[in-house]
């Protein structure tokens, strides 16, 4: 049933007859082409198929005449072409009659469907089967007419999904580098597959100056993120790195921005090309990402002043920059620059990629989860309608919406480093967690799910928490580092009289921070009910905080 990005067999109803079927062969695969369609779902002819095809009921015929054309869809009318066949063999219809036939009945046209059913039930008798019989047979061939699919459609269309089958299960990386290209401008697809192909095993590489490609490439058991992917970044752009790069790694930023093509990057693709980490394999040893990209940031204006005044020098003829020690003149220090804490890091990623790739912001919230039995979004089978679920995740695309009734709603998308679900906050509910809607809050909701056919699902939400809130709150210990310079008694009073407004079940131990030397208090000075509020207001008086599960 994994069949993501499988050529008409990427939907989860899909997904789920396969798990049901289990296909062995072509023949398989077009059946459920063919079946997998509103008429054949309500009718149950889907259910009546997978029972006989896995012997759990027998499989019958009106006439033995009948098993040789119905045989391979195990008694079940599913093609068009078999009813064709149907009336040449039973009632002696030329092939142009019988189509015309299976028109009429398709387009349900009840004025040709009369002559139809006297010259179907009189063949048929003049060949021996009770006038009855051919009666009940012409009912049932133009109750499935409707329905009928075409054959040799649903035979290439099978085939084509074998191929990706086949190229999915066993050239995995050059699979999803190809569907990770093609849909490359399609942030929420890419995202997708790329979780997916992890699931698989697979390792997504960060683009890279000296390694990406335009689209998505192949790297042994991973894939290498392609520079088209990247957020401003144009074909044009991407060429052109490409196209430098043929003269030799690049070795610095300066170096990069000089070497390419004069005027086919900008600051905002570089911003872009940073943030995604396409630099971090430059990074000098000692180095961490958080530093390292943001001082990458702060060198772009003299970067591209640099590469401006190379371009002007070798359009003078003066080529001494672009000759061999190039490299080692083109790599001045970088600026110094504020590091980047976590979420700012990550807050950039998304924007240049659009979703987090080096880690994911829930990552610091695991513990957590974890002892609450928290699920990921993906270990989901199936979300079935009318399920009662917790999930975990980061909001994305929150909007704010008017009912018809004039009542505010929220729709958005949760997103956990595994995959993500559509939600909707009606306006109940919506009132009382307005304030924790909104893009990138890291939250808890419960909810019940609304559909679970086709390829999305829906969570209608009946509550949201901030998983910092939850955390504070099932906290069973608090440690304050109060730093020694602020410590005198009017600041102890006030720190005793903030923690003692909200008693409650968390121990609070107080720390001391004398220059790097931290002292513990033995015991615990009181116990409050954890907060997020409270949790701000220690910092805002100095304090460092850190809750203990």
């Amino acid at each position: 049933g994994r069949t993501d990005a499988v050529f008409q067999f990427e939907s989860s109803g899909m997904q789920e007859i396969c798990r049901r079927l289990k296909p062995k062969e072509l023949e398989d695969l077009a059946a459920l082409n063919a079946l997998y369609r509103p008429g054949p779902l309500d009718g149950g002819m889907i259910d009546d198929y997978i029972a006989r095809h896995r012997g759990e009921k027998e499989i019958e015929y009106l006439l033995p005449e009948m098993e040789e054309i119905l045989k391979n869809t195990f008694g079940v009318l599913v093609y068009q072409e078999q009813i064709m066949q149907l009336a040449q063999k039973l009632a002696g219809y030329s092939l142009g009659e019988a189509d015309l036939m299976r028109r009429a009945m398709g387009k349900k046209l009840q004025e040709e469907m009369i002559p139809h059913e006297e010259k179907f039930i009189k063949g048929a008798t003049e060949r021996g089967i009770p006038k009855r019989t051919a009666k009940e047979i012409f009912d049932l061939m133009a109750k499935f007419a409707d329905y009928g699919f075409n054959r040799s459609h649903s035979i290439a269309y099978a085939y084509l999904a074998f191929q990706t089958a086949y190229l999915k299960a066993h050239f995995p990386s050059h699979f999803y580098a190809a569907v990770l290209s093609h849909e490359a401008d399609d942030s929420a697809k890419v995202y997708k597959y790329s979780t997916e192909l992890r699931v698989m095993g697979l390792q997504l590489l960060p683009p890279d100056v000296n390694e990406s490609g335009e689209g998505f490439t192949p790297v042994g058991n991973a894939v290498r993120y392609g520079l088209n992917a990247i957020k401003g970044m144009g074909s044009a752009t991407a060429h052109a790195i490409i196209e430098a790069r043929n003269t030799g790694r690049f070795t610095s930023l300066h170096d990069f921005v000089a070497w390419i093509e004069q005027g086919a990057i900008n600051r905002r693709a570089l911003e872009s090309l940073i943030s995604a980490g396409a630099f971090d394999s430059l990074m000098p040893l000692g180095s961490t990402i958080n530093r390292w990209r943001p001082r990458l940031c702060a060198a772009i204006d003299d970067a591209l002043a640099h590469a401006n005044n190379a371009w002007n020098d070798k359009l003078r003829g003066q080529s001494g920059l672009f000759g061999g020690t190039a490299a080692e003149t083109l790599k001045p220090d970088l600026p110094e620059a504020a590091e980047w804490s976590n979420t700012d890091l990550l807050v950039r990623e998304k924007a240049a990629v659009g979703f987090y790739l080096s880690s994911h912001p829930l990552d610091r919230f695991k513990p957590m989860l974890d002892s609450l039995r928290i699920r990921k979004i993906a270990d989901f089978d199936e979300f079935r309608a009318g399920a009662n679920v917790i999930l975990a995740g980061i909001i994305n695309d929150a909007q704010v919406r008017w009912s018809k009734k004039g009542n505010r709603f929220c729709s958005f998308r949760l997103e956990d480093a595994s995959a993500n679900v559509k939600c909707l906050v009606w306006a109940d509910a919506y009132g009382k967690c307005s304030k924790n809607l909104y893009d990138d809050a890291a939250v808890i909701i419960e909810g019940k799910v609304e559909a679970a056919d086709g390829s999305d699902v829906t969570v209608i939400v009946n509550d949201v928490r901030l998983i910092e809130e939850q955390v504070a709150r099932a906290a069973r210990n608090l440690s304050i580092s109060l730093p020694a310079a602020l410590i005198d008694d009017r600041f102890l009073d006030e720190m005793f009289a903030l923690l003692s407004e909200t008693p409650g079940r968390t121990d609070v131990f107080l720390d001391v921070d004398a220059g790097g030397v931290v002292t513990r208090l033995a015991a615990p000075v009181l116990a409050v009910q954890g907060s997020v509020t409270l949790e701000q207001q220690l910092v805002e008086k100095g304090c460092s905080v850190k809750w203990s599960l």
